[in-house]
């Protein structure tokens, strides 16, 4: 888990740093969630992204990733079910 420290402005806006952004396939205008747990901020997308194509349209969650069907197919024709092939 990657950390950085970040004021809060005068209008209670806090700024994610582009390289988390981009990690984590965060757009300009992307809706978010925002709880509090056990004290703890905790910010998520509140829709998914795919990390590959960027479509927000039949994403699911694969290992803190989002991921669409589409490219999730991609993947699993590349990788022939034996690997990955380069």
């Amino acid at each position: 888990m990657r950390t950085a420290y970040k004021k809060v402005s005068s209008h209670g806006s806090i700024n994610i740093p582009a390289a988390m952004r981009r990690e984590l396939a965060i757009e300009a205008k992307d809706p978010m969630v925002v709880e509090e747990h056990n004290g703890a901020v905790l910010i998520r997308p509140y829709t998914p992204r795919c990390s590959f194509c960027r479509t927000m349209e039949d994403v699911q969650d694969f290992m803190g990733r989002g991921i669409c069907s589409a490219c999730a197919g991609k993947i699993a024709e590349k990788s022939g079910g034996h690997g990955w092939k380069i």
